[in-house]
């Protein structure tokens, strides 16, 4: 008789139980050697998470093998490279007319099996942040034989021998997808409004009164795949702090956590090592010019025209402490001190030393940001400075600490 467990709809959003973390859990389990899934929707997210497990899986000689929906493109063009590269086979399903929405992921080793059907996507909201629900199921072979085979069944009747609507995938055969708009990228998504379910706001979700519901936040992604996945940097392959690498980002980031200290003026630290992991989300390097106040005085590189953002910033009451809109966020590199500094002088007095400011790039054509700021009163505050999983060089007896979403 399998054992039944359930993912309840409020278990993600506070961090009780989430998808992400089972999976992780059967990835690492060596009592399984094959990994299927079926999802409507994937993105990148939940693919870089897993990325590390899922290469030692392979490598250990496992199999993998994915079916992606792409309807209303909600799966986009990363996570299909990112399939590619991490599964052994990945089909893609659609048929013009009806949408693809099965979820189901399924391990399976020579004693045991283990099954999550419900309605969790392979996005970020689906396996870590959304309120979902699925089965757990756990099998004991061969006496839930009958079961798995039951399971079995559903991805096998979806292959192309079967189901004319659904085609291998291959680079070709994504190239096509890509060049037909019929597959899109994350960054389209999120300005468009594709794929809304895992491109709201993380900040513009808290901004409005809230109803008490502490949310953890989404895992952070690990370090190596924040910073690109790169190799250690030399002298002579490390990019220059002065002029900065080109304005294209290695991983699709949603946002950015980091640890706050305002200072009197209203200027604000942000983080060069952060910047230069993600050039593009800080439009980085800075093409434009300060103008000095004094003749004479050195001129800095800074964001022209400035980043238009609104910004809320939450303590203990529900009411937000402060909220500004369509605030300019001036932003300039010191080369000197090789710092970058924003300005919002509304902040000082209302935010304390190591708040946590998590900003991200709005899908408003109105603004570059929308920023959250939690103080350390705010409930949400624990769970959002775990979050910073990255240490910034330097920084005295407590450094600020920052992690990408």
């Amino acid at each position: 008789m399998p054992k039944l467990s359930l993912i309840k709809p409020l278990d993600q959003p506070p961090g009780t139980r989430r998808l992400l973390d089972d999976l992780k859990t059967c990835l690492g389990s060596a009592e399984f050697s094959d990994f299927r899934l079926i999802v409507a929707y994937a993105k990148s997210g939940p693919l870089l998470r897993l990325e590390s497990l899922l290469q030692a899986w392979k490598a250990a000689g496992k199999s993998t093998a994915a079916i992606l929906g792409i309807d209303q493109k909600g799966t986009s063009k990363e996570a299909l490279e990112l399939a590619l590269a991490l599964f052994d086979e990945v089909y893609i399903t659609q048929e013009p007319g009806i949408t693809f929405h099965p979820k189901i992921y399924l391990f399976k080793g020579s004693s045991a099996a283990r099954a999550f059907i419900g309605s969790n996507n392979l996005t970020v909201g689906g396996t870590e942040k959304n309120f979902e629900s699925a089965i757990d199921l756990e099998l004991n072979l061969p006496t839930d034989g009958p079961v798995l085979s039951a399971i079995e069944a559903a991805w096998t009747e979806l292959l192309p021998s079967s189901c004319p609507a659904t085609t291998k995938l291959n680079s070709t055969v994504l190239a096509g997808l890509i060049s037909s708009g019929r597959v899109i990228d994350e960054k389209t998504m999120r300005t468009s409004g594709n794929g809304s379910s895992d491109t709201a706001a993380v900040g513009r979700a808290t901004s409005a009164l809230r109803s008490g519901l502490i949310v953890k936040p989404e895992s952070a992604l690990p370090k190596s795949v924040a910073k690109g996945g790169a190799k250690k940097k030399t002298a002579t392959t490390a990019p220059s702090i002065t002029t900065g690498p080109a304005a294209t980002s290695p991983t699709p980031v949603r946002g950015l956590a980091i640890q706050i200290k305002p200072h009197h003026n209203g200027e604000i630290f942000l983080s060069v090592s952060a910047a230069l992991q993600n050039p593009a989300f800080f439009n980085w390097p800075f093409t434009g010019k300060t103008t000095p106040k004094k003749v004479g005085n050195p001129s800095y590189p800074q964001l022209d025209p400035d980043p238009i953002i609104d910004l809320v910033v939450l303590g203990a009451s529900p009411t937000p402490a402060l909220t500004l809109s369509k605030y300019a966020l001036n932003t300039v590199f010191y080369e000197t001190k090789k710092e970058i500094r924003v300005t919002a002088s509304p902040l000082v007095g209302v935010v304390p030393d190591y708040s946590v400011m998590v900003m991200e790039q709005s899908n408003n054509p109105q603004l570059d940001y929308e920023v959250t700021v939690y103080r350390p009163d705010s409930p949400d505050y624990p769970l959002w400075e775990a979050a910073c999983n990255q240490t910034m060089p330097g920084g005295g007896k407590k450094p600020r600490k920052f992690g990408w979403f």
